[in-house]
C-alpha cells in the first residue's frame, strides 16, 4: 500500500552523480590540471551546470590561455572518453530501493542531465522500469535547466517538484524559484560543491540515498506545507 506524497509529485533526479557516481568533477580536475591550472571552487561553479560554451570560455579566461573555445571542448571529450575507458561507471549505493520508495509515494519519477538518451539508456539498466513516461531530460541546450525542466510540465508548481542534485547551481536555480532541493554530496576528495552548497544554506544535504527513507521524505513534505524549505540558517548537515 502506498503513502500520501503529499504537496510533491514531480521527483527530479540528476542522472550522472544522483543515480550514477559522478564522472564529471574528476574529469574537469583533469582537464584544469592538464591545463596548468589550480581546481577551485570558482572553477567547479562556473563549469557545472553550465553550457559548454560558457564553460569552456570561462576556462580560458580564468587560466590566461590562448587556445579556442573548441579546443577546450574537444580537450574535455578527450578526457572523458579515457576517464571511461579505464573506470567503470557505477550506480550509486542504494538507487533501487530509493526508486522504490519513491513509487510507493505515487511521485512521477524523472532524471536529467546533460549526457544524450543513449547515455541513459545504456546505464540505467533494468531500473528504467522505476521511472515516468518521460524518463529522462538532456539538459544540454538549456542550463541549468531547472525553469525549463518544469516549464515541460504546465501544471506542475515549483512547490509540487524536487530535485536532487549534487550541484551548487542547481541548488541556486531551485533557490530562486523556491522549488524543494535535496543536495547530494559527492564521493570526488577535491569536490567543493558540499562546502557550497552547505555555505548556502539547503536545508537538506545527504551522502548516501539510502539516507533518505519515508520519514526523512515526510519531512520534505511537512517543510513545503510550512513554506520552511528554504529557511536559510535551520542547513541539515549530515
Amino acid at each position: 500500500m502506498g503513502v500520501s506524497r503529499g504537496p510533491i509529485r514531480y521527483v527530479f533526479l540528476h542522472f550522472d552523480g544522483v543515480i550514477l557516481e559522478n564522472i564529471l568533477a574528476p574529469i574537469i580536475f583533469n582537464v584544469i590540471q592538464k591545463l596548468g591550472g589550480v581546481y577551485s571552487a570558482e572553477i567547479e561553479n562556473n563549469i557545472f551546470a553550465k553550457s559548454q560554451k560558457h564553460a569552456a570560455n570561462f576556462i580560458i579566461k580564468h587560466l590566461n590561455l590562448t587556445i579556442s573555445t573548441e579546443d577546450v571542448i574537444n580537450l574535455y571529450y578527450t578526457e572523458r572518453k579515457l576517464y571511461e575507458a579505464t573506470h567503470e561507471i557505477k550506480l550509486n549505493q542504494g538507487v533501487e530501493s530509493f526508486l522504490i520508495l519513491l513509487k510507493s509515494f505515487g511521485y512521477e519519477v524523472i532524471s536529467y542531465g546533460g549526457a544524450p538518451m543513449e547515455y541513459f539508456l545504456g546505464n540505467v539498466g533494468s531500473l528504467s522500469s522505476y521511472f515516468s513516461e518521460e524518463k529522462y531530460i538532456q539538459t544540454k541546450d538549456f542550463r541549468p535547466g531547472v525553469q525549463e525542466i518544469l516549464s515541460r510540465f504546465q501544471s506542475v508548481k515549483p512547490s509540487e517538484a524536487l530535485f536532487i542534485d549534487e550541484e551548487f547551481t542547481i541548488a541556486q536555480a531551485c533557490h530562486s524559484l523556491q522549488v524543494p532541493f535535496v543536495g547530494f554530496s559527492t564521493k570526488f576528495e577535491y569536490s567543493f560543491q558540499r562546502s557550497e552548497m552547505q555555505n548556502f544554506g539547503v536545508k537538506y544535504i545527504i551522502n548516501s540515498l539510502e539516507e533518505i527513507d519515508r520519514f526523512f521524505l515526510e519531512r520534505i513534505q511537512k517543510d513545503v506545507l510550512g513554506d520552511c524549505i528554504w529557511s536559510i540558517g535551520e542547513t541539515r548537515k549530515e
